[in-house]
């Protein structure tokens, strides 16, 4: 089975495809017709799959049975460039209202959205809102105000009106699209269309194909209820109609891509479990959408193969890239979707293989945009989404805070005397390079402290093995002559226990140097048990 992501499909029965460019209301569901090395080794697992693997994933992403076209119709947004009227709320009270930002901000964000999918906002409305629970969002003051600004012409040559709400529910879509017949879009839904774009691997593709499934529910739990008096009729001889076909094959089809992702993360469990066992730390890199994650890691690893764009969620899929960290240790810096604010949990669920990799990464940088004027509310934004995904204390205690994009302020050091001394943040530029040097060190301290590794200075002779053995198993970061005897050396070397104790074991009569104060301590080898 295959069903497709790009091709917008017509269909007969709605001739009014022609005129408005997107199928009128549920017009499909009432007809009742359906439309026609170690570190390269481990890089490389991030990608790599079976051809079979390969097949599979392809036929449930891309999947244009005549059985499935009917959901693909309703989420497929036509091709061409939209002209968008956005409807920005505004809550005027209660838990639901951000005080860190403003409805100017978030206008300007869902601005930005649109702009991402090559569209444009034709004019842009607030009105204050009380909740955003009830049937018409807005009070039938501010409702029919807006009605009559649409019909006026103001918003003249639009093709459809952007709600700037996380997600509408189905009686609100219903009252929106009575009111105006043009196509509604919410935030969930132009998130998607992001994402849908910018997937790129299967893994992504996949991902995005189970976040829509929870809007094709939607559609059929409000077909159950259409006002319109045109029952979908029976499809089988047990009586089942046509829409609860439909619910089962979504049902079937979502059963089907959960089990190809529980297999993706099978095998992403099995990757991590090499690294662990050749001791390479991860160090996951999290964000606001376009805060610059990606200049980060592109500056730390000089990875010529990294591409950063200045658009939201350029990236989708989980990418790994080593780099060194001041001790020579050789670490993974993980690149990971970024966040954002006003989206459905269900929405970060399905990517939740993506995410699992910052749950068992050893480290944890959380970049910011500081030149963004939103940079508070996207903080916490991302800091509550960390939260949500139920980390080790140990991680979430330790997350290193990052203020990228230095080199944008003007008032730079009336901004660092704001934020330094509250939350102990690194400023920091992928441009210049500003502060990259004490991002190292920081990443370094934190993964001391996270991951048990242990800095120690030993004193080996220069003729040993014992040199080879710690170049091959621990991190070296530099050998000195021993100012005692000139044929030994003092190896400064950073070590994990268990590398530790094989060193102890191997050479019975190990001894290395307290780094603080560089007094001898021989290693003393426990006695064998009776």
């Amino acid at each position: 089975m295959r069903f497709s992501t790009v091709r917008w499909l017509h269909c007969a029965s709605t001739p009014k495809l022609l005129s408005s460019g997107f199928p009128p209301p549920f017009a499909f569901l009432k007809t009742g017709k359906a439309c026609p090395d170690i570190i390269s080794q481990t890089l490389r697992s991030f990608t790599t799959g079976s051809d079979k693997a390969h097949e599979i994933i392809s036929d449930l992403v891309n999947d244009s049975s005549e059985e499935y076209s009917f959901a693909r119709e309703y989420l497929r947004i036509p091709g061409t460039k939209q002209r968008l009227f956005l409807v920005q709320p505004r809550i005027k009270y209660g838990p639901r209202r951000n005080m860190l930002t403003t409805s100017a901000l978030q206008a300007a964000e869902n601005t930005t959205l649109v702009e991402t999918l090559g569209w444009e906002i034709a004019d842009t409305i607030t009105l204050p809102v009380a909740s955003l629970d009830s049937p018409h969002i807005f009070g039938s003051g501010n409702f029919a105000m807006l009605q009559e600004t649409i019909r006026s012409g103001a918003a003249k040559g639009i093709s459809g009106i952007f709600l700037g709400a996380n997600i509408l529910n189905n009686m609100q879509m219903k009252a929106f699209r009575d009111a105006f017949h043009l196509p509604i879009y919410d935030r969930y839904r132009i998130v998607l269309e992001i994402f849908r774009s910018h997937a790129r691997t299967r893994e992504a593709k996949l991902q995005v194909a189970l976040a829509e499934l929870p809007y094709l529910r939607s559609v059929f739990r409000a077909a159950d209820g259409d006002s319109s008096g045109i029952q979908p009729q029976s499809a089988s001889s047990s009586g089942q109609t046509w829409i609860g076909l439909r619910k089962q094959l979504i049902q079937d089809r979502e059963s089907k891509i959960r089990k190809e992702l529980e297999r993706i993360r099978a095998q992403r469990s099995l990757n991590r479990q090499t690294r662990t066992k050749n001791e390479i730390p991860s160090i996951a890199i999290v964000g606001y959408t376009n805060c610059g994650k990606t200049s980060i890691i592109k500056a730390l690893t000089n990875d010529s193969n990294l591409v950063p764009e200045n658009k939201l969620f350029a990236t989708l899929d989980v990418t790994s890239h080593a780099g060194q960290l001041p001790n020579n240790i050789t670490a993974l810096y993980i690149d990971t979707i970024g966040f954002i604010s006003d989206i459905p949990t269900m929405l970060i669920a399905s990517f939740a293989a993506v995410l699992e990799e910052i749950t068992v990464a050893d480290v944890i940088v959380h970049v910011r945009d500081i030149s963004h004027p939103d940079t508070k509310s996207q903080k916490e934004t991302v800091l509550q989404q960390l939260k949500e995904l139920n980390l080790p204390e140990r991680l979430l205690s330790n997350v290193i805070e990052v203020c990228n994009k230095c080199d944008q302020i003007s008032n730079l050091e009336t901004v660092k005397k704001e934020i330094v001394p509250e939350e102990d943040a690194l400023f920091t530029s992928a441009v210049t390079g500003e502060g990259l040097y004490a991002l190292r060190e920081r990443m370094e301290e934190v993964l001391l402290e996270n991951s048990g590794l242990t800095e120690k200075s030993f004193r080996v002779p220069q003729s040993g093995k014992e040199l080879s053995w710690l170049y091959r198993e621990g991190h070296v970061h530099f050998a000195e002559a021993d100012p005692t005897d000139s044929e030994f050396l003092i190896v400064h070397v950073t070590i994990s226990p268990s590398a530790l104790a094989r060193y102890v074991h191997e050479f019975k009569k190990a001894v290395y140097l307290d780094r603080k104060s560089m007094r001898a301590a021989r290693v003393r080898t426990p006695k064998p048990e009776a």
